[in-house]
């Protein structure tokens, strides 16, 4: 039967799947050639080495197509799968659930793709105003902002392992920073005389329907 630090760590994991998906399983996959973590049997297939760079090359891929706005928008609506899988990978790898029974399988999966679910969400709320500003104003802003939930993933997914319940307070922590630039942005913009589409104040063309707006989006 897992312990109570041992769902705190789960938990802190499927929180970090929420972010990026790659980063817990491949912090779990390198933790297990260190003295500090190994993976039970079930589980040690994601640390060998073919898995690991598979694994990096997903992250690279994931960390390009959430940078650019076009394409980051589908991203946002199509990672709730992946994101989904890892959070219940990382779950059942943190509480090593896998070879019980069916029901606990399920409990535990269902715990860990419902946070990594929740997570997304909360961080598509922010990711969207992000996209807009960096579409209208320097690209470079989406690149940054999808390597910060890199390193909150990995630094979440790490302390989740060494340092449980400093992990689930850096999540709850994180949570509550992104739920508060959500809503102060989104009480912020402004709709498009267009489409109606919020926008950020100042926006000169929509990012939902690319029309010019001029000055009337500041009126």
């Amino acid at each position: 039967m897992p312990t109570v630090m041992e769902y705190l760590s789960a938990f802190g994991l499927a929180g970090g799947a929420g972010a990026k998906a790659i980063v817990p399983v491949l912090v779990l996959g390198l933790l297990h050639h260190t003295r500090y973590f190994e993976l039970s049997p079930q589980f040690q297939w994601m640390a060998s080495i073919p898995v690991l760079v598979v694994l990096a090359v997903l992250l690279l891929a994931e960390i390009w197509l959430d940078s650019h706005p076009d394409l980051g928008r589908f991203h946002d609506v199509l990672a709730y799968l992946p994101k989904f899988v890892a959070g219940c990978l990382a779950f059942a790898a943190a509480t090593g659930t896998l070879d019980e029974s069916l029901g606990r399988l399920a409990a535990s999966g269902l715990l860990g793709g419902t946070t990594a679910a929740g997570v997304h969400w909360l961080g598509n709320r922010v990711r969207r105003p992000v996209r807009e500003l960096s579409d209208g104003v320097h690209s470079g802003i989406g690149k940054a902002f999808s390597w910060g939930e890199v390193g909150l993933s990995a630094g979440v997914s790490l302390l989740a392992v060494l340092v449980p319940l400093l992990a689930v307070g850096l999540l709850l922590a994180g949570i509550g920073v992104a739920f508060t630039a959500a809503h102060w942005w989104s009480a912020r913009r402004k709709p498009c005389v267009h489409c109606g589409q919020p926008i950020r104040p100042g926006a000169t063309v929509c990012p939902h329907c690319r029309k010019e707006l001029g000055e009337s989006v500041n009126g």
